[in-house]
């Protein structure tokens, strides 16, 4: 048993105005609002409702003399259990009016809705009264429990006993209080009641549901660079202050309207303010939300679930490593022979993220034997400057950035870009020339660290000092050369070479690599001839002598000429033969037949090999007006040579006549086609002609269509008698078209016409 004194009036007066200064020193007037809501509620449990705790300290407590309150709501104990208020058992009375009560007081600014009640009341002496009731400003009184005195009064010396251990639900709207009590009423003519008995009301479980239509209030403190919106990333720390009238059971982190993190309070149903008001910290990690500018409050959760919300503040979160971008070395990877490198990028527009704010970089040998890493600082920087490697040679490296949040990785750095470096010049010498191959030259460099990048060998007839350059190529460490001999007169010529290396350091020479002077005698190859010709054949009468008697005879003569001209489709023969200075025949060489004609350039059409006289045949088709080439390219130890050949082939095209046989005053239609195709883009032009007065004469032009064909409409209109004409069509050489002028065959039509007079 207890003699503690209950709360009074005056000291909850106090309490309030407390919370009420808290708040306000706490700044509430700054906190977010929310409008208004639809009441919360929540259920202070007390006694037995509260297992294994069976508190009952939301309960206050008040008892006068002769009268007793007992706090004993765990079922496993002596004496009377629950929440006990009782008169004290002991010889004599107890006065009127003397009485003890537990009271359970809604929170400032709510109020009750229902109350789950189980309990039990006894009595000897019918005097007492025992009683659980809900009231309140405004509100009916709602009895829970009421054995009243003077009422149904109990035999002598036996108990009367009311309640059971089962819960009752009992509604109570609008009711701020309810109370437990046992007073001693007394009877007309009796002012007190007897203290020899127990007489007592007992709570064992209550269950009392608080209506709250208030809201709680929050406020998010901007004390460190999260909440004051810099750039930052990982977890973060929102530290607020939140009050309410029956304390904050949660807080919660909002980030663009979406609840994050959740903060509880550590609340406790058994007490009248279940949770706590004040200051909290919420972790909030970062990588959960989207990158970027965001608004971030604070929601706090009150006993009765109501939900408040505090101003929004902008914060900044990245947690993204910046992107890899392209890096380029400035002035390109190639070698160079300054030890100063710049990289350089171009940061993309990431919109709202944070700033890059540094650069980091790797330098790694090629051969990755070693690295080095370093960093510059730079608000929004796009290169790293004056790098140097550290010694000649090739070095690897590649960047990553830093962006305002801390957040850097290495994986995103860029592909790895080289820097070449390279000091030193080449050094070159000419090679003497191999014996099966004189016209080859060859220079050797060495550079040990770039290598050999490109050179120009050039050549010089002795006391000229005019030099000409070779085309020149590079395989491996040597500059190679061919000097033409077939193209220069012949003489003493000297060479030089100049030397690039990747790094464009630059050396020259004229030395053979003895040392000497470098000078040559040309030519260097063996001269060759061939000729080339179209085989044919004509009649000769030649004078003989048979029997002592001279004649003449036909014989047919072989001819062999640089020039023919040959009817379209008819096939040709070539014929020549390819031999040294000295007359001798080189056998099973290669003859190249290049063609080339007024529409086609010239190409390859034939390889031949002489026999073992050193000649070679070709036959082709008289397709079009062209000219053949023989070339002989010659060897490492002969030079090469060429004879050309000219075909002359003349268009050809069909024609007949429909009809044959016309009435003056009727039409003769013509018709054609080219046997020379293809024919130009525009067409062929063609002439027909008629012979009059013994010659041929030009009568009507026509054009071709794209396919080569052909047909002009004639009538005839001044024949009299009858008449046989004889046409034919010329085809007339033109500027693009490969053929010579060329005539179809004659043909006749007859025409008869009125009688001549």
């Amino acid at each position: 048993m207890s003699d503690s004194r209950p709360e009074t009036g005056e000291m909850r007066s106090r309490r309030l105005v407390h919370l009420a200064v808290l708040a306000s020193t706490a700044g509430l007037a700054a906190f977010g609002h929310a409008g208004p809501a639809s009441a919360g509620e929540f259920t202070i449990r007390a006694c037995g409702s509260d297992a294994p705790n069976y508190s009952s300290d939301a309960f206050d407590d008040f008892a006068t003399r002769g009268m007793m309150w007992k706090r004993a709501c765990d079922p496993e104990g002596p004496g009377l259990r629950g929440l006990v208020t009782a008169n004290v058992v002991r010889g004599g009375r107890v006065a009127r009016g003397a009485l003890s009560y537990f009271t359970l007081s809604a929170p400032p600014g709510t109020s009750f809705s229902q109350l789950v009640w189980s309990g039990h009341a006894q009595r000897r002496d019918c005097r007492y009264a025992l009683q659980v009731w809900a009231d309140g400003p405004g509100a009916a009184t709602v009895p829970i429990k009421n054995v009243r005195a003077n009422s149904r009064c109990p035999r002598p010396a036996v108990a009367q006993a009311a309640g059971w251990t089962g819960r009752d639900t009992h509604p109570i709207p609008g009711t701020t209080r309810i109370v437990q009590r046992a007073v001693c009423v007394g009877a007309p003519g009796t002012p007190y009641c007897s203290a020899r008995g127990r007489n007592f009301i007992r709570t064992f479980k209550a269950e009392a549901t608080v209506v709250d239509p208030l809201l709680p209030e929050a406020r998010v403190l901007q004390d460190n660079p999260f909440t004051l919106g810099e750039w930052v990333s990982g977890d973060q720390i929102v530290n607020y202050d939140a009050a309410d009238n029956v304390g904050v059971k949660v807080a919660r982190a909002v980030v663009n309207g979406i609840p994050r993190e959740d903060h509880p309070r550590g609340c406790y149903s058994a007490q009248r303010t279940p949770c706590p008001n004040g200051p909290g910290a919420i972790r909030v990690d970062t990588r959960r939300v989207d990158d970027g500018s965001q608004t971030l409050s604070v929601e706090a959760v009150d006993a009765g679930d109501n939900l408040g919300a505090s101003a929004a503040v902008t914060v900044r979160v990245d947690n993204t490593a910046p992107g890899a971008v392209p890096v380029a070395v400035e002035g390109g990877e190639e070698w160079r022979n300054q030890n100063d490198f710049d990289l350089v990028w171009d940061n993309p527009d990431e919109g709202d993220r944070a700033p890059i704010v540094a650069a980091h970089y790797r330098l790694c040998h090629a051969n990755g034997s070693r690295c080095g890493d370093g960093s510059q600082p730079g608000v929004g920087i796009e290169r790293l400057a004056d790098l140097r490697v550290p010694d000649p040679g090739e070095w690897q490296v590649q960047s990553w950035r830093q962006d305002a949040a801390g957040n850097q990785e290495p994986a995103n750095a860029s592909v790895p870009v080289t820097l070449r470096y390279d000091p030193e010049p080449p050094q070159l010498a000419f090679e003497p020339p191999p014996a099966a191959d004189p016209t080859l030259v060859s220079v050797l460099v060495t550079d040990r660290v770039s290598g050999l990048a490109s050179g120009q060998i050039e050549l010089s007839r002795e006391g000229s000092d005019v030099w000409q350059g070779l085309p020149t190529r590079q395989e491996g460490s040597r500059l190679l050369a061919r000097i033409d001999d077939a193209a220069l007169p012949p003489g003493t010529y000297l060479l030089r070479a100049t030397a690039r290396d990747q790094a464009d350091n630059q050396n020259s020479s004229d030395r053979w690599v003895d040392g000497r002077p470098v000078a040559i005698d040309i030519p260097l190859r063996v001269p060759t001839a061939i000729s080339a010709g179209v085989i044919g054949s004509r009649i000769e009468r030649t004078a003989v002598e048979h029997r002592g008697k001279r004649g003449r005879v036909r014989r047919e003569v072989p001819t062999f000429e640089p020039s023919a001209r040959i009817a379209f489709g008819s096939q040709v023969t070539i014929g020549g033969r390819l031999e040294n200075r000295d007359g001798q025949p080189l056998p099973d060489a290669e003859v190249q037949v290049l063609s080339r004609s007024a529409t086609s350039p010239e190409q390859v059409v034939g390889v031949l090999r002489t026999d073992a006289q050193g000649n070679y045949t070709y036959v082709t088709e008289a397709s079009s007006t062209r000219t053949l080439r023989f070339v002989y390219h010659g060897t490492p130890l002969t030079l090469p040579t060429a004879s050309e050949v000219a075909l002359f082939v003349p268009a050809a095209s069909t024609i007949r006549a429909r009809p044959r046989r016309v009435r003056n005053g009727q039409v003769v239609h013509f018709v054609g086609r080219l046997q020379s195709l293809p024919p130009p883009a525009a067409g062929k032009l063609i002439e027909l002609q008629v012979v009059l007065s013994g010659e041929w004469q030009t009568f009507r032009t026509w054009l071709t269509d794209a396919q080569g064909g052909w047909r002009v409409p004639y009538r005839f209109r001044r024949t009299c008698g009858l008449t046989r004409y004889r046409f034919r069509a010329r085809l007339p050489a033109e500027a693009g078209y490969p053929f010579e002028t060329g005539l179809t065959r004659p043909l006749g039509v007859s025409v008869r016409g009125r009688p001549c007079r």
